[in-house]
């Protein structure tokens, strides 16, 4: 495409059906490599969709309910010691409230006040940040040092931390390990044959060939994100599998699912956050909340995927250059899907 502003990929689609697709600069700048559609990019927050898609997998088959308190669930897990002591953890956070960004839990990452991931780890390695228990320390710090611990909670206010929990709540149910669960459960019932969960220092799957993220200062961003990406941010997708996923979830489409009544609940403006709606993992413009959509920003990572419910149309960008941005897409695509 002859974009001058964009690096990345995006496609609009009608349902699964391509309308129209395009890619612009390169995917690695090391060996010339383009960007494609065939290649998997970084979600950043966007991988919260996929989280709060495997929880409510779990209420829908009745492992768990939207109402459980989320400290028992840990604690009457078969390992409940590598939680630690969990002091830090309210009994009144449930796992609607960690859905819908309302349940106060401590952010180990609070965008409000650092901008850094690094800075968020306390001068640890980003290598060392494997699984979700080992994300908890640094929620305890946070806790430690808030003035008034929760005072947020019923209302929205985003946070990093609780989707970390809602990972730990499915590895504690399941046995298995979120990024596992995710594969098993989300993307390959759905057909998201180029979505994953990848380590940044290991070959990928032989079938999957990830696109490098870029920095402002020409860098990867390898040092600048966890190892590995977990129930807050991380995953790898493309426009097509995206298309795929809401095809999958739309409960209109699929109104025989288990998950389908969940769906509707999930995708219904439960509270007002950061001048839009949001429900449970999923965003609804304020505008039109039949649009409901998922965005993501990390070190050298930009994404969005709207879908509307009316027209099943759906727009997914990613980007993976942070010296670009997506007006460009915006300008000429997004009225597609309004």
């Amino acid at each position: 495409m002859d974009f001058k502003h964009f690096s990345g990929v995006f496609g609009v689609y009608d349902n699964t059906k391509p309308l129209v697709t395009g890619s612009a600069g390169l995917a690695d700048k090391n060996f010339s490599v383009l960007n494609d559609l065939s290649l998997s990019y970084q979600t950043a927050s966007g991988t919260k969709g996929f989280t709060a898609a495997a929880i409510l997998s779990l209420v829908a088959h009745g492992k768990i309910s939207l109402d459980d308190c989320v400290k028992t669930l840990l604690q009457n897990s078969q390992n409940p010691q590598i939680y630690g002591t969990l002091d830090w953890l309210s009994e009144t956070v449930t796992v609607s409230s960690l859905l819908s960004h309302t349940s106060g839990v401590p952010d180990y990452f609070d965008e409000d006040f650092m901008d850094d991931f690094e800075d968020a780890l306390c001068g640890n390695a980003n290598y060392r940040f494997e699984k979700p228990e080992q994300f908890f320390p640094l929620a305890e710090n946070v806790w430690k040092n808030q003035e008034k611990p929760y005072k947020t909670a019923g209302s929205f206010k985003y946070s990093n931390g609780g989707f970390v929990i809602l990972a730990a709540i499915i590895e504690a149910v399941t046995g298995e390990s979120f990024p596992s669960y995710v594969a098993s459960q989300i993307f390959k019932p759905s057909g998201m044959n180029k979505s994953g969960f990848f380590r940044l220092d290991e070959q990928a799957p032989s079938e999957i060939t990830r696109a490098t993220a870029y920095q402002s200062n020409g860098r990867s961003n390898i040092y600048a994100v966890p190892v590995i990406g977990g129930g807050d941010g991380g995953a790898y997708t493309n426009p097509l599998d995206m298309a795929n996923f809401w095809s999958m979830l739309d409960p209109e489409l699929n109104p025989q699912s288990p998950i389908a009544p969940l769906i509707k609940e999930a995708w219904t403006p439960l509270f007002e956050g950061e001048g839009n709606f949001y429900g449970l993992g999923f965003w609804l413009r304020k505008k039109n909340p039949r649009i409901v959509y998922l965005e993501g920003f990390d070190p050298g990572v930009q994404f969005f995927s709207y879908y509307n419910r009316d027209s099943k149309h759906s727009l997914t960008i990613c980007l993976n250059d942070e010296s670009m941005n997506c007006d460009e897409v915006f300008e000429q695509y997004f009225s597609m899907i309004e």
